[in-house]
């Protein structure tokens, strides 16, 4: 009995993504009649060389020339073969798209596009990607600069700054071949996608400090996950969890990591709350300060232990314990959009609950209680 056959573990795409062979008279039917999707473009120079073979072709029967008619169907064969090897260059191709795990408004991020050449004996050559993104306003082509022997893969990466925060995709909109002569150029549909959420911009903001605040601000205790206090029990690792709190001893006896639990003693805990009511952000601008100050101030209290959920008005609260919690939030600021809905969410948070709202001169104000603790 066979040994079953390993599933494929990348979702791949192009004309090698089957294992299987295509008969010789399906490829043959494909080259004269296309599938949908795909075309055959003459380039710059192939232009020129048609504009070349016409002025030929009509000189040639002009004059009954038997060598202008050797030198045209030279051309005509050049341009033929040029789009016979461009096709037949992509037949073994396949492809996939990778994207970074986090993108934020002007800060770079990274897609990548994984090419392999399916071939057993020729390599593959000139082979070129166009990438769009709502992310920002430009298209980018990718290009292969080296040959691909078979079996080999190659990494093609297209790195930019994202200008609006949004949830949209990354999509190979084709690949194109125009190897050998560069005459033609053979175009099929990349078929690959990849969703994408970019966070709001990080933006410097000032936090108040006065008199008036500091019994306020002094927060609620919690046993809440901590790097000091009191030792409340072990648990396993979980990604994104300090290597300070390791407890080493233990995972050395258990042969895997395991993590102190500590309490954090007296601890100023925050809850942020982010209202996307239209009646309140009147302007585009205000709204993404706002959400940009929510973000920066969310990732600075996580960072300082003094962060203990998140809530965006209309859906969950979010309960903050690890840096995964802390990205579904701004995920859920990546796609957030004013709304004219009304909520109920006077009982979400404690007596530190952290709200947004703008104030003159265009700036956008934190607010505890209607104390203002911060400006953007």
């Amino acid at each position: 009995m066979a040994a079953p056959v390993a599933e494929e573990r990348f979702d791949w795409k192009g004309p090698a993504v089957s294992n299987r062979r295509g008969s010789l008279l399906r490829r043959l039917f494909e080259l004269v009649v296309p599938p949908k999707g795909h075309k055959v473009i003459p380039t710059g120079s192939g232009m020129l060389l048609i504009f070349i073979g016409l002025t030929i072709g009509l000189a040639a029967y002009n004059t009954v020339n038997n060598i202008l008619f050797a030198a045209l169907a030279l051309l005509i064969a050049a341009l033929i073969m040029s789009g016979v090897i461009c096709w037949g260059n992509l037949l073994c191709a396949r492809w996939r798209l990778e994207t970074s795990s986090t993108f934020r408004v002007g800060e770079e991020g990274q897609a990548k596009i994984v090419v392999e050449n399916a071939r057993q004996r020729f390599p593959l050559f000139c082979v070129s990607f166009g990438l769009r993104t709502e992310a920002i306003d430009e298209k980018r082509r990718l290009y292969m600069k080296e040959r691909l022997d078979p079996g080999e893969e190659m990494v093609l990466v297209w790195r930019f700054k994202p200008i609006r925060r949004t949830k949209t995709t990354v999509v190979i909109e084709n690949a194109v071949s125009s190897f050998p002569f560069g005459f033609l150029s053979k175009f099929l549909p990349g078929d690959c996608e990849a969703e994408i959420r970019v966070w709001p911009k990080r933006i410097a903001y000032t936090r108040y400090r006065s008199p008036e605040l500091t019994g306020l601000l002094q927060g609620r205790s919690s046993k809440k996950q901590g790097i000091s206090g009191e030792l409340i029990g072990l648990r396993h690792y979980e990604k994104g969890d300090a290597q300070r709190s390791i407890h080493w001893k233990v995972s050395a006896k258990q042969g895997r990591l395991i993590v102190k639990q500590n309490a954090t003693e007296t601890q100023s805990l925050f809850d942020i709350m982010v209202d996307p009511a239209s009646y309140l952000w009147k302007s585009d601008e205000s709204f993404e300060k706002m959400c940009s100050f929510a973000s920066s101030l969310a990732e600075d209290l996580f960072l300082e232990g003094k962060l203990d959920s998140c809530f965006v008005v209309g859906g969950p609260s979010i309960r903050i314990q690890r840096v995964s919690d802390l990205e579904a939030f701004f995920d859920a600021l990546a796609e957030l959009v004013p709304s004219d809905l009304e909520y109920g969410y006077k009982e979400f948070g404690g007596v530190n609950r952290i709200c947004f709202q703008p104030i003159s001169g265009g700036s956008v104000g934190a607010f505890v209680n209607e104390i203002q603790v911060g400006q953007a």
